[in-house]
C-alpha cells in the first residue's frame, strides 16, 4: 500500500493542509476537484487515516496529519530541489559552500582571482579552504567531503579523478632587501654558504625541491626549519637569512618592500598546478559552474 505514496500524493496532502479546501487545493495544483478528491481518498487508504475532517471552518487536519506535515514537506522539498530540480543551480541566488583543498602556494596565487570573480557573479556563494593531509585527500574527493583540489597534488593520478592544468611554477629566493652583500653578484657559492630558512610545509613542493637539490649535490645550511610560509617576511627582513620558495609565494610577498626576490643560481625545478575533482561530480551543474569560474579566473577559459 505504501507504494501509492508518491511525490504527487504528498503535494496533494500539503495543498489541502495549506489551503484547508479541496477545491482551492485542486486549483493551486492545476487539477480537477474530482481528481484531487479521488487521489486524497487513495492517500487516506494508504496512510490508514482520515487525514482531514470537513468542518465549517474548512478541512481540518487530524492529529496524525499534523504529525506528517513536517516530514512530508521536507520530503517534497528534498525531491524537488535536490533530485528533480538539480539543473536549476543559479549562482546569483545560491548560498551554498564549496570546500576546496589547496596548498599554500595555490591559495596565495589563485584564490584572490577566484574570489574577485565570485564576488561579482555569486555574492552569496562561499568557499572554504580545507587543510586535508595528502593520504586522506583522495578519499575526501571520492566521498564528496572536498569538492575540488587546487594546486600541486601529484598523488591524485587515479582514473577516478579529472585534472586540468592551470599553471606552471618554479622556485626563487627571497631575503631582506637590506642584505646587499648577499644580493650583490648572487651565486651558487653564496647560496650554499648562506644561512637558510627551510619551510617544511605539508605540501609536495617541499619534497620536490629537496629531491632536486640533493640529486645535484646542493646543500643548504638550514638555520631555521618551519612549517609556515607566512612568518617568512618578518624573519627574513630582520635577519641575514635566505629562503627558497615557490614563485607564487614570492609574488604574494611582492608588496613587502623589505624583501628582495632573487632567481635561483641554478636551474629551478618546475611543477604544474592543477584543478582536481572526482568524476562522480563531473556533470553536476554546480560543480561545472565552479570549475568554469575558476578556469576563467585562472587561465581565461572554461570547462
Amino acid at each position: 500500500m505504501t507504494s501509492n505514496l508518491n511525490l504527487q500524493s504528498m503535494k496533494i496532502f500539503l495543498a489541502v493542509l495549506d489551503h484547508r479546501s479541496v477545491s482551492t487545493a485542486a486549483t493551486a495544483l492545476g487539477m480537477s476537484q474530482s481528481g484531487l478528491s479521488t487521489a486524497l481518498a487513495r492517500l487516506r487508504t494508504t496512510l490508514g487515516d482520515a487525514l482531514f475532517i470537513g468542518t465549517a471552518a474548512g478541512m481540518q487536519p487530524t492529529s496524525h496529519a499534523k504529525e506528517l506535515a513536517t516530514p512530508m514537506r521536507e520530503a517534497v522539498q528534498c525531491i524537488e530541489q535536490r533530485i528533480l530540480n538539480k539543473a536549476s543551480f543559479n549562482p546569483a541566488t545560491d548560498a551554498r559552500e564549496f570546500r576546496v583543498a589547496a596548498s599554500d602556494t595555490a591559495e596565495a596565487m589563485y584564490m584572490p582571482r577566484a574570489l574577485n570573480v565570485l564576488t561579482r557573479v555569486a555574492p552569496r556563494v562561499r568557499l572554504r579552504v580545507v587543510a586535508t593531509a595528502q593520504p586522506q585527500l583522495q578519499r575526501a574527493l571520492s566521498e564528496g567531503q572536498v569538492d575540488l583540489a587546487l594546486g600541486y597534488f601529484p598523488d591524485l593520478m587515479s582514473a577516478e579523478f579529472v585534472r586540468r592544468r592551470i599553471g606552471q611554477h618554479g622556485f626563487v629566493c627571497i631575503c631582506s632587501a637590506d642584505n646587499r652583500e648577499l644580493i650583490q653578484d648572487f651565486s651558487l657559492k653564496k647560496y650554499v654558504e648562506a644561512r637558510h630558512v627551510v619551510v617544511e610545509a605539508p605540501t609536495r613542493t617541499h619534497g620536490l625541491l629537496e629531491t632536486y637539490v640533493q640529486k645535484r649535490g646542493i646543500r643548504r645550511n638550514a638555520t631555521l626549519t618551519t612549517p609556515h610560509f607566512m612568518s617568512l617576511p618578518e624573519i627574513l627582513s630582520h635577519t641575514d637569512l635566505i629562503a627558497t620558495v615557490p614563485d607564487a609565494i614570492a609574488v604574494a610577498f611582492a608588496a613587502n618592500t623589505r624583501l628582495a626576490s632573487l632567481p635561483l643560481p641554478f636551474r629551478s625545478p618546475v611543477f604544474d598546478a592543477h584543478l582536481h575533482w572526482s568524476k562522480s561530480v563531473n556533470s553536476d551543474p554546480a560543480h561545472r559552474w565552479l570549475r568554469g569560474l575558476m578556469f576563467d579566473a585562472f587561465v581565461g577559459r572554461t570547462t
